[in-house]
């Protein structure tokens, strides 16, 4: 618990030196900020519209993915005890694959990206840019989370069956005892 507690100590440090150094790194010609009109402002649904088909394809089936991965958990977690937990490759699969299928798609995106700003000039801004940074990002996002509810799910699941087969009454045989012979 203390050394929770440094932590966070030295978090608020940091915060608070940084919130007090921040108008050193403005520039004293820089034009202030000035947010976007409600109506004109990126949102998921705006990044989602904007992505080029391949990264929109990404996008569904890593959301897919990641609710299937969660029902499938889920009902693994409330099965009986005595049966099997099933659909563990799939969790498995997603726990090694998710995150690679949404680095796939950020680079994908990026890569569309920067050979749109090659092909234009002036250079475009940052703010013409943010919906392909934004495509990348919740491509690797969904990405990971995908790769991490495998993960969690094919653990918990693997570690509940190894331990209600450890639990399980052993045969005779593997005793040592010999098996009853049977006589037709």
């Amino acid at each position: 618990m203390l050394k929770l507690d440094r932590v966070l100590v030295r978090a608020s440090l940091i915060g608070l030196g940084l919130l007090t150094a921040a108008p050193a790194f403005a520039a004293a010609g820089d034009p202030p900020l000035i947010p976007v009109a409600p109506a004109d402002r990126l949102t998921l649904l705006g990044v989602f519209a904007h992505a080029k088909p391949v990264v929109m394809l990404i996008l569904v089936g890593l959301v897919v993915a990641i609710a299937y991965a969660a029902f499938v958990y889920v009902r693994g977690a409330v099965a009986s005890r005595d049966r099997q937990p099933q659909s563990l490759v799939f969790l498995w699969a997603l726990a090694s694959g998710g995150p690679l299928v949404g680095l796939f798609g950020a680079a994908y995106g990026v890569a569309d990206m920067f050979v749109g700003v090659a092909n234009v000039r002036p250079t475009p801004s940052l703010t013409v840019l943010a919906p392909g940074l934004a495509e990348a990002g919740f491509c690797v996002t969904f990405g990971l989370l995908a790769g991490a509810i495998g993960v969690i799910g094919h653990r918990h699941l693997t570690g509940r069956a190894d331990r209600l087969a450890a639990s399980a009454p052993v045969p005779a045989a593997a005793h040592g005892q010999p098996l009853a012979r049977v006589t037709a």
